[in-house]
């Protein structure tokens, strides 16, 4: 190819724009190239002057280089041109002097559209700045790393915080990463590269003082065009404080939770739709479900996992629950939980409803405490106060029949000495019966008063015939068959002979009267062994409800009418102090069986009552 064709291609083809022009500024010629990178042809171009195509600001600068130029001196520079659309366009453009015979005849141009570069250079340096920004201004220590592990950039939060200037650490591998974590450091490293997004480690960082602070850190990689990794960047977070806080909470916690599972309350959390968060060992065990997962079920869920003997105690809580969250305040109320031994236990429960501050329900706390032995103590104080009442009325009452009964047992005493028909025996039988009635005036007395009581050793079998001589003209009147079963012989007991009629009249009047239109009393005699005989009275009457059983024997507690419960209540305290036991079965409209055990040997004496029993 010959030069002249060598310069043409090289001037058609060159990537680059390329013109030239005369020492007036007149276009001669341009390539390709240049009329592409300003939007007008050859011919356009040669219509216009080429400060048309220039900012007006740059025009000046033009003038200056083409100058520079006409005196031989190559010149490199940038200019800002407006394309045919209107549009800018930035350059760079190097001038040469065309030379014709030693002589300057115009000037040769090649122009280069740096536009996007400079676009990009600019875009680049506000991304720089705004870089720099956010690193001098984060709360975090930001780290810039390369593949070799060598610290690229450090932010003032990160000196700050960890003592080391950028200075000292620019090209260096990570000092502050204690020496036995390095392992940890290469698997982070290595996760990063392998997963290709952020890795998060809660750890340790080491200060320029060597002390070693708790981070959470952000390893972010850095990826060229061409998805390789070039370098990471390390965001660490000071967690310190927060190690602290909830090092501190779960040391609250596990002395919250030791604390609660050492109490003998009850303690349950639940949340805001009744399901059960955390339980102590007290109500667990209660329930009989220590290992079962009771967590996040409601108690009607729970109804399947503990013993249905258990069901209906949960549902009540259930609704009890409800009653809280309407009441929207802690709520005191009594829970009962009878247990598979029969026993009821009382519990004394606070509710406490928690809400979120939008009113939202948020948790329940609920507090039982057993009062089972303290509601058995009150009703032993209410007997207690009910016998005070009593003790005082038996006095006035005892008072008030022992002056008739001193003068009718005179007259009789002084009638049976006159006595010439033969009522002996009828005189015997008023003034047992007045021994009777002082006795029980006496025993009116010692329920206001201890007093000292005689024992003496006693027939059983004869003490019950004088019994029944008294009680069968009643039961005969009431349509009643009396009928007794003597087993075998009894041994004869050391006891109160008045107190003994009293019991086996009183508990014979009450079978009497709970058949009004007739019936059938039994009473049995049985020696259990040598130290103890039973006497049972059954009758066919109308029955006692199982749910009254329970307060048989308490003062002014009675089933019938005008009933005052002193008569039982005295038969309870007559038989307790012979020690022995009485025992009330019963079925409604079955009859009522009464047990009593009675010791053969001699009572012992209490010396803190003064009284024998």
């Amino acid at each position: 190819m010959g030069g002249e064709a060598f310069h043409t291609s090289l001037f058609v083809h060159n990537p680059d724009g390329i013109y030239s022009c005369d020492i007036d500024g007149n276009l001669l010629d341009a390539n390709p190239a240049f009329e592409q990178m300003v939007g007008y042809t050859v011919e356009e171009l040669k219509q216009l002057t080429l400060n048309a195509i220039l900012l007006p600001e740059h025009m000046e600068k033009r003038e200056r280089k083409v100058n520079e130029v006409l005196k031989g001196k190559r010149q490199h520079y940038e200019l800002a041109m407006i394309h045919k659309s209107g549009r800018r366009i930035d350059t760079k453009v190097r001038s040469f002097p065309i030379v014709v015979d030693g002589e300057i005849v115009g000037i040769y141009k090649i122009v280069k559209d740096i536009t996007e570069d400079k676009r990009l250079k600019e875009d680049l340096q506000v991304t720089r700045q705004q870089l720099d920004l956010f690193l001098n201004n984060s709360m975090d220590s930001i780290i810039v790393f390369d593949t070799e592990h060598r610290v690229l950039k450090v932010n003032e939060m990160f000196e700050k915080v960890f003592g080391w200037k950028e200075q000292e650490l620019i090209g260096k591998e990570a000092p502050f990463i204690p020496d036995y974590l390095m392992d940890e450091k290469e698997s982070v490293v290595q996760k990063v590269i392998h997963d290709r997004h952020v890795v998060t480690v809660e750890t340790v960082r080491k200060r320029k003082d060597g002390e070693l602070v708790h981070v959470s850190t952000f390893i972010t990689p850095i990826f060229n065009e061409a998805g390789q990794v070039t370098a990471y960047v390390s965001t660490i977070r000071d967690i310190s404080n927060r190690i602290q806080i909830e090092q501190a909470l779960k040391e609250s916690e596990r002395r919250l939770r030791t604390l609660i599972n050492a109490m003998p309350d009850i303690v349950i959390f639940k949340d805001g739709e009744g399901k059960w968060i955390e339980a102590n060992p007290c109500i667990l065990s209660f329930l009989n479900i220590q290992g079962a997962d009771y967590k996040g079920k409601t108690d009607r869920e729970l109804c399947k996992v503990a013993d249905d003997f258990y069901r209906e105690f949960l549902l009540n809580c259930e609704k009890t629950d409800q009653m809280v969250w309407a009441n929207e305040g802690m709520t005191h109320l009594e829970e009962t939980l009878i247990q598979k031994n029969g026993q009821t236990v009382t519990f004394d429960v606070i509710k406490v409803p928690i809400f979120y501050p939008d009113g939202s329900k948020k948790a329940l706390l609920v507090i039982g405490r057993d009062i089972t032995e303290r509601k058995r103590t009150e009703k032993l104080l209410r007997k207690s106060e009910k016998l005070a009442v009593v003790g005082q009325l038996s006095a006035g009452i005892a008072h008030e029949i022992r002056n008739p009964l001193t003068a009718l047992k005179g007259f009789l005493t002084l009638l049976q000495k006159d006595d010439k028909q033969g009522n002996g025996w009828y005189f015997d039988v008023m003034l047992s019966e007045i021994d009777r009635i002082e006795s029980i005036t006496n025993q009116f007395m010692a329920a206001a008063k201890p007093q000292a009581v005689s024992y003496e050793w006693h027939d059983m079998h004869k003490l019950l015939s004088n019994v029944l001589t008294i009680i069968l003209p009643e039961a005969i009147m009431n349509d009643i068959e009396v009928v007794i079963d003597e087993q075998e012989k009894l041994p004869p007991i050391k006891c109160e002979v008045n107190q003994m009629k009293q019991v086996f009249i009183n508990v014979l009047k009450n079978a009497i009267e709970s058949m009004p239109h007739g019936g059938k009393i039994t009473v049995q005699t049985v020696k259990v062994n040598e130290e103890q005989i039973f006497l049972r009275v059954t009758d066919t009457g109308e029955g006692i409800p199982k749910e009254r059983l329970p307060y048989l024997g308490e003062p002014f507690y009675s089933l019938k009418e005008k009933g005052t419960g002193l008569g039982l209540m005295m038969c309870y305290k007559i038989i307790e102090e012979h020690q022995g036991k009485i025992h009330i079965t019963s079925k409604v409209n079955e009859g009522t069986t009464v047990d009593i055990i009675l010791p053969v040997h001699e009572p012992q004496k209490l010396a803190a009552s003064g009284k024998e029993i």
